[in-house]
């Protein structure tokens, strides 16, 4: 498919939901084409972050998890700075 498979299992499982016990189960197409379109356009979506950085969501996740360590900010020359934290 060209993305990653995490995400591109998370999108095939939201599709699924989407479409067949929110779906085809209940008579509700609009659901389905929904849940089509949602496939169609998530997967090009996926492509492209692929193209753009093979391993974009793992930085982001990493990221996030270290957000509080590594301030986005410059600290040269800043009052507070935050302490980072140490193994005990």
């Amino acid at each position: 498919m060209g993305c990653e498979r995490f995400l591109f299992l998370m999108l095939c499982m939201a599709v699924t939901l989407l479409a067949g016990p929110g779906g085809i189960m209940t008579k509700n197409y609009v659901n389905s084409l929904i849940a089509g379109a949602l496939f169609f356009m998530g997967r090009a979506l996926l492509a492209r972050m692929a193209k753009a950085d093979a391993r974009m969501s793992d930085v982001f996740r990493r990221s996030a998890q270290y957000r509080r360590e590594y301030p986005a900010i410059s600290t040269v020359g800043f009052k507070n700075v935050p302490k980072a934290r140490r193994w005990n």
